[in-house]
């Protein structure tokens, strides 16, 4: 058995909650992680929800330095103009999140009669 770690207080870190969550998100995704979605519309509510788990997720990403800084930055620099010009290093979330909000427009788009929603996409489908 891995040795727990402590912090500095004595607490076990294996109870954080972040921690318990991540793990518990792991084991009921793995448990169902090839279910067909049936409809644009169920695909779209998937990738929504997977949107808010990718958030916390590239957060973790970037606190902890996981992908190295010239590896977003040459992502962040093949992106489509919309990502390119921010005036912000680049970051896991930032370079992720845009490539799923743009699927997610595609989806909508391609199911919607006019082929547009509105909104430009990030990477330019």
């Amino acid at each position: 058995m891995a040795a727990c770690l402590l912090t500095g207080e004595g607490h076990d870190m294996q109870d954080h909650p972040q921690i318990t969550a991540f793990r518990e998100a792991a084991r009921i995704l793995a448990a169902d992680r090839y279910w067909h979605h049936g409809s644009t519309g169920e695909q779209v509510e998937v990738l929504r929800a997977l949107r808010d788990v990718l958030t916390e997720v590239c957060f973790q990403l970037d606190a902890h330095r996981v992908l190295p800084r010239a590896v977003l930055q040459i992502c962040q620099d093949l992106a489509a103009p919309g990502i390119r010009d921010v005036p912000a290093p680049p970051s896991a979330g930032f370079v992720l999140v845009s490539y799923l909000d743009a699927r997610i427009e595609q989806l909508i788009a391609d199911s919607n009669d006019s082929g547009n929603t509105g909104a430009e996409g990030s990477r330019g489908y």
